[in-house]
């Protein structure tokens, strides 16, 4: 997505937490290196996220577009979650993206068309075995949208969520077994997996213009997984 950003000649600001993470990807956004700027940080750390927004606003003095993308899961049977785990899913998918909201609300005043952009799941309407902190923490960020869609209209901020089906990243590859990735597949009336060029192109809508009158809406991004 943040190449998609960059291609069109936008100013992006990639945020990760792995030092490893963060290293791989300035090496692969050599080309946009004057366009880029990436920032350490954990979202679940409230001082972290302040000065993340004042790192934006020395560079930037400005937010257009906020994409909360963040995301962490262990998949574990409800009677065997240990609670610590299940409160950092909840944290880091939910209350992230709460704070992230709430710390960029000055700069993205400051924008003649601001829009904030929350990332879900599928799994926010549909139940999953062996995955209630990440399914309630998705559901909560549709909500979150809406709540956030309802408070910051008198700035003219519009919040809306995009839920995915199954999209193969790091974090996908960790969570499922290729089998379940298959069946996924099979499963879906696309016969396809989501892809990134999926959320992208609903993300790009979103934000512009055209997309002036929908606010606090989910865009289910899945082929039509939901249908079945």
């Amino acid at each position: 997505m943040a190449k998609e950003f960059l291609r069109h000649g936008d100013y992006v600001v990639v945020v990760g937490y792995h030092d490893k993470n963060i290293t791989r990807t300035i090496m692969e956004f050599k080309q946009y290196k004057d366009s880029a700027l990436f920032i350490k940080c954990d979202i679940t750390n409230e001082k972290n996220v302040i000065e993340l927004f004042e790192n934006i606003r020395k560079r930037f003095g400005v937010l257009d577009i906020l994409i909360n993308n963040a995301a962490f899961d262990e998949m574990h049977k409800i009677e065997k979650f240990e609670q610590q785990v299940f409160n950092r899913i909840i944290e880091t998918n939910l209350s992230g993206k709460m704070l992230c909201i709430k710390h960029s609300i000055e700069l993205l005043k400051k924008s003649k068309y601001p829009s904030i952009i929350n990332i879900a799941s599928r799994l926010a309407s549909r139940p999953m075995k062996d995955s209630s902190a990440y399914c309630c923490s998705a559901a909560g960020i549709v909500m979150l949208s809406k709540c956030a869609a309802l408070e910051l209209s008198e700035y003219g901020i519009r919040v809306n969520t995009v839920s995915p089906s199954l999209t193969i990243t790091p974090l996908a590859e960790k969570s499922y077994t290729e089998l379940e990735i298959e069946d996924t597949r099979q499963k879906n009336p696309r016969k396809r997996l989501c892809e990134m060029k999926d959320i992208f192109n609903v993300i790009d809508f979103l934000v512009s213009e055209n997309a002036d009158y929908i606010n606090g809406e989910n865009i289910n991004v899945n082929g039509g997984l939901l249908l079945k």
